[in-house]
């Protein structure tokens, strides 16, 4: 039993028609129109969640040496950092050596934000893999880590009387480095900041060193009350009491990330061209927020948080009581492996297929994943992980934070959070091995699973 490949191909067409779908973006709102009006076509009908965020959009950047008035080569402004008027903020600059720096008042901070490789069990915890020759590197580096780091700097930096920052990303080629929609997990810092990179290094110390000004503009608008929404696609089960919980987000900057939310619209099509029929019933989640998690999410944790917690009190107000059975979370599917060659200044592919990680949360989801690979023998390499608290990426995290029993498909791509560019093109073959995997695990879990 097969997913519609031309329909997964013309979805995953319009996805990137649609361009980058930052949270609560005009592009947002069209792709959610989109899917809802496919759903629609399918038969189906969503319930929807609205909500509101405050939405920082930053239309130019500009980096400026005044003193010969040349601009400094930037990379693009550190997402919801700060906006300035069209003239910008002017100071002296001053490298950041750690908190309450009474010398950084009225400056521009400099901050260093190194590539962090790491070692691969500190983020995984790796209980198996298909096929058998797959294999995990030691070490893993991934330029989300140390972005996310880099929050606190910039907090210190404007608690000390900072009125702008420089990010430098050190250890990383341009080619990376460029268009990061990094760091994302941070809600507004009200300070305007730009990333730029370690070859621009020299420039800023002399201009530090000679106490000469830079100017750093950018521009845009930071609007309060702007709406978006998460929804849920519900198909009744024989058992409704029993639920699989299967979702994604919608928000994101290219077309890799993320397309789970055209996986979840494949695996509905499936559901009516195969008239399928399950015992428990099936939620679809598309999620809204992943990109602004402090804001959609709850208590620190990612947007699903917010679906859950909105569903449940849904539920609640009709009157239906639930059993956890899985929650299946499908997210950037079909990347080809990329390693950044910094000697050559640029990502260079190392494999057609990156890896996939799929969290599992007890040993009945591992084995029925398992047996899945084995009998649809996708394409690629799959690393089953050890489902963590913490240590667990995407939007599967809330699910097992509540308990519920989980498989949670996430590859981890280098360019993952940059705008599109020809490193975030999905391969549509792998897409549809993926899927069909990923169908056949939903099939089967509703024959072997229950509680």
């Amino acid at each position: 039993m097969d997913i519609d490949q031309a329909s997964l191909a013309a979805w995953q067409a319009k996805l990137k028609e649609i361009g980058p779908r930052l949270t609560a973006t005009d592009a947002h709102h069209r792709f959610i129109q989109f899917l809802q009006d496919q759903i629609n076509e399918l038969g189906f009908s969503s319930i929807r969640f609205p909500f509101k965020i405050k939405r920082c959009l930053q239309d130019s950047h500009h980096l400026l040496d005044e003193a010969t008035g040349s601009p400094i080569s930037n990379l693009g402004p550190v997402p919801y950092s700060g906006i300035t008027d069209k003239n910008g903020v002017t100071g002296q600059l001053r490298f950041y050596h750690g908190k309450n720096d009474a010398e950084m008042k009225g400056k521009i901070a400099v901050i260093k934000v190194r590539d962090l490789m790491l070692p691969t069990f500190f983020l995984v915890g790796q209980m198996a893999h298909y096929p058998k020759q797959a294999k995990l590197t030691r070490n893993m580096r991934h330029p989300l880590v140390g972005a996310t780091l880099a929050i606190s700097k910039i907090q210190a930096a404007k608690a000390s009387g900072a009125i702008g920052v420089i990010l430098v990303w050190q250890h990383i080629s341009t080619g990376l480095a460029k268009n990061e929609i990094l760091p994302f997990t941070n809600a507004y810092l009200d300070i305007p900041a730009i990333w730029v990179h370690e070859q621009q290094l020299d420039k800023l110390q002399t201009i530090s060193a000679q106490a000469t000004t830079v100017g750093l503009t950018i521009t845009g608008s930071y609007q309060r009350d702007v709406p978006t929404e998460s929804f849920v696609v519900v198909v009744e089960g024989q058992q409704p009491e029993q639920q699989i919980f299967i979702n994604s987000h919608t928000d994101g900057p290219n077309d890799l990330e993320e397309n789970g939310a055209i996986a979840l619209l494949t695996l509905l099509q499936a559901i009516k061209n195969h008239d399928l029929k399950f015992k428990q019933t099936l939620v679809f989640g598309f999620v809204s927020g992943h990109f602004q998690i402090p804001q959609s999410g709850l208590a620190n944790r990612q947007a699903t948080s917010r679906l859950l917690r909105d569903f449940e009190a849904y539920e609640t107000k009709h009157n239906i009581a639930i059993q956890k059975v899985l929650g299946l979370t499908i997210e950037h599917l079909g990347g080809a492996e990329y390693e950044d060659d910094l000697k050559q200044n640029a990502l260079k592919l190392k494999s057609p297929d990156d890896p996939m990680f799929i969290y599992i949360s007890n040993a009945k989801n591992k084995t029925l994943v398992e047996q899945c690979l084995t009998e649809i023998n996708p394409v690629g390499q799959y690393f089953l992980l050890k489902a963590r608290k913490t240590a667990y990426f995407g939007e599967g995290q809330p699910l097992f934070q509540a308990g519920w029993p989980t498989i949670s498909f996430i590859a981890m791509p280098l360019a993952l959070c940059q705008l599109g560019a020809a490193e975030t093109e999905p391969d549509i073959n792998t897409m549809y091995d993926q899927i069909n995997l990923i169908l056949a695990i939903l099939i089967a879990s509703t024959q072997q699973l229950d509680v």
